[in-house]
């Protein structure tokens, strides 16, 4: 299924680009450091009967334009871009599902606005507060050694991912440029915010208890080792909440495997 509707909603110091595509209740979908729109493309088409499924560039990505190129990237600001998007499309609780750096935004977008929140999935968030001082130690040096090498990342991704540019209407030179321009804000921008954001988790809880809301901790089976997932296992037990095992790795939404990986999806959100 083709994307069915798209649009531009201005919000305070940018334009944010979003799509639509099915028929049911919603589901938002935030994309990690580097990503845009099109990352979810594929279990968004895969969901598309299901679910009224929602996708966008964040700030400062892709068609996401900021009125000031050279804004700090902001875990509190970016919450908010959701919150306006959902406010426009929407006054019902959705269902929200969000990986990496887009979890821990849809985790602030919670605290802030429980009320717009029926399920909560955070798929491997970067939470570094939550890792002991060696992990954490670990995984700061990942995300620095990333900052160093992100073109060579952006090329094998390119070069490796399940790759369908007729979803997008992008040849793949057009791609590689708005990956290439993606990747280069998340290493100068976001990377240093993710390192510095502290989740407050006691807001967190207090939302979960005066609401019927619900968070659910995720990670792909085969991301044990990978720091995220352990962030994720351990905002799990901080909520005493069972931690979800999806398919795959940190982005297998975006590979072969997103058919197991959208059906996956469908089932957590509706476990009770």
């Amino acid at each position: 299924m083709s994307v069915e509707k798209n649009g531009t909603l201005q919000v305070p110091g940018a334009n944010i680009y979003y799509q639509v595509r099915g028929s049911g209740p919603l589901l938002l979908l935030i994309h990690g450091g580097g990503g845009e729109a099109e990352k979810y493309q594929y279990i968004a088409k895969d969901l598309a009967s299901l679910y009224t499924v929602v996708t966008y560039d964040r700030r400062g990505h892709s068609r996401s334009i900021l009125d000031n190129p050279d804004e700090d990237y902001n875990v509190r600001i970016q919450s908010e871009d959701a919150h306006h998007l959902l406010s426009k499309l929407t006054d019902e609780p959705v269902f929200v599902f969000g990986s990496s750096s887009g979890a821990v935004i849809g985790l602030e977008l919670c605290i802030r606005h429980p009320e717009q929140i029926q399920v909560m999935i955070t798929h491997e968030p970067v939470l570094l507060q939550l890792l002991f001082d060696e992990e954490r130690k670990q995984a700061i040096k990942f995300l620095e050694d990333l900052r160093k090498n992100h073109k060579n990342e952006v090329e094998k991704l390119l070069s490796n991912t399940y790759t369908d540019t007729s979803f997008s209407g992008q040849t793949k030179d057009e791609k590689t440029e708005l990956l290439l321009n993606n990747s280069t804000y998340f290493v100068e921008y976001e990377i240093p915010g993710i390192i510095n954001y502290s989740l407050n988790i006691h807001r967190l809880k207090n939302a979960l208890e005066s609401t019927s809301m619900k968070v659910k901790p995720a990670g792909g089976k085969d991301s044990r080792e990978f720091f995220a997932y352990q962030c994720s296992v351990k905002l799990s037990e901080e909520l005493a909440t069972k931690f979800i095992e999806f398919p795959g790795h940190h982005g297998s939404y975006n590979t072969l495997q997103h058919k197991e990986f959208a059906e996956k999806l469908h089932e957590a959100l509706l476990i009770i």
